[in-house]
C-alpha cells in the first residue's frame, strides 16, 4: 500500500516548470532500468528542455523518488570505467505512475475545455 503522505510529497515536490519530471522519470524507468545521464537524455525526447539546463533537478527528483520507495538503485561496477548508479521502478512507483497518468488525463481534459472556450471567443 502506498503512503498518501509520500504521494502528496511527490506530486507537489516539483516546481510548475518541472512538474512532469517525476512522472516522466517513472515512465522511462518502466521502459528500462538505467542510469541518470541516460534518463536526462530520454527525458528531453519528450520535448521537455528543462532537464538540459538543470540536471541537478533530475538527480534531486531521483533521490526523492528513491527515498520514498518509488524507485530503487544499485551501483553498477561490473563494466569498465566509473561506477554508475542504475535506477529501476518499484511496485509502489508503478502505482504512483498510474495516479500521475490519471491526473494528467484530467488536466488534459480541463485544458482542452479552456482552449475550446478561448477559441469560441471570436
Amino acid at each position: 500500500m502506498i503512503n498518501n503522505k509520500k504521494i502528496e510529497e511527490c506530486l507537489s515536490s516539483c516546481s510548475r516548470q518541472k512538474r512532469l519530471l517525476a512522472p516522466a522519470l517513472l515512465l522511462l524507468l518502466c521502459e528500462k532500468s538505467t542510469h541518470g545521464y541516460e534518463l536526462i537524455e530520454k527525458y528531453m525526447s519528450f520535448g521537455f528542455t528543462d532537464a538540459n539546463s538543470d540536471a541537478g533537478a533530475v538527480y534531486r527528483t531521483l533521490k526523492m523518488l528513491e527515498d520514498n520507495g518509488f524507485i530503487k538503485s544499485v551501483w553498477e561496477t561490473s563494466k569498465p570505467g566509473a561506477a554508475k548508479k542504475t535506477y529501476s521502478i518499484t511496485d509502489a512507483g508503478l502505482a504512483l505512475l498510474e495516479i500521475w497518468v490519471t491526473e494528467i488525463k484530467e488536466r488534459k481534459k480541463i485544458l482542452g475545455l479552456f482552449i475550446k472556450r478561448y477559441e469560441n471567443l471570436g
